[in-house]
């Protein structure tokens, strides 16, 4: 089983379209495939219910006709569009990380060739007041990382900024993906200037998706074939 912990250099870079970009392509090259979302802030609330737009997103990718509970996919679900630290205080809750776990075994239990776990915003973002942070929750469910940098002005400090957190804290990483979610942001030298400076894979550049739902654009899988270089995330396709 390979598995990818999608982390991004901050909020609102895309990592739910890279992500559902590589679990369309990992399907499409005959693998299985199956994701979570650790935790999920802004959320809509349907009467008594909160619908965790992002997992829901990565269920349906991952099991189109029988979908799993989505307290499996998303253990952790608030309204307020903040930090997880922040909605938990709100809801008078906290962060189970055992409940976390035990989404995390079930889903890996099932033997995936591909386990995609997405964080929520950047690798220091806080799930409490103790000081436990999505890095921590990567480390702990011992997924690389795969790092989602928006592209535009400022992201290569972003990119190598979080590029040195991860070094400080022992965490491998799988590859840097830049993604363009506006287009009218880009700056097209940023992706030679990180082959340049980051240490790790830079493995391409997704380009700018439809909006006001980028997530919904047909044919994800063959966009992130075209761009990517998905052989070595997901290993070479079967001859």
């Amino acid at each position: 089983m390979r598995g990818l912990f999608v982390t991004g250099t901050d909020t609102d870079v895309g990592k739910t379209t890279v992500s559902l970009a590589l679990l369309r392509a990992a399907a499409q090259r005959g693998l299985s495939i199956a994701a979570m979302k650790a935790v999920e802030t802004g959320c809509r609330r349907e009467a008594d219910q909160l619908v965790p737009a992002d997992a829901l997103h990565l269920r349906a990718a991952c099991w189109p006709s029988s979908p799993p509970p989505i307290e499996l996919v998303c253990p952790h679900r608030f309204e307020p569009p903040v930090a997880p630290s922040v909605a938990a205080r709100a809801a008078g809750e906290r962060i189970d990380l055992e409940r976390i776990d035990r989404a995390h075994a079930t889903l890996a239990g099932s033997d995936p060739d591909l386990l995609l776990v997405e964080g929520a915003g950047g690798l220091l973002v806080p799930l409490d007041d103790d000081g436990l942070t999505i890095a921590d929750l990567a480390a702990r469910l011992g997924h690389p990382l795969l790092v989602v940098a928006r592209d535009r002005l400022g992201m290569i400090s972003h990119t190598l900024l979080t590029l040195e957190v991860a070094a400080a804290r022992g965490l491998p990483v799988a590859g840097v993906i830049l993604n363009v979610v506006d287009e009218h942001e880009l700056v097209p030298s940023n992706l030679d200037e990180l082959l340049r400076h980051a240490r790790v894979p830079v493995l391409g550049r997704m380009p700018a998706l439809p909006r006001p739902d980028p997530t919904a654009a047909p044919q994800l899988g063959a966009i992130a074939e075209r761009s990517l270089e998905l052989d070595r995330l997901l290993g070479p396709r079967a001859q």
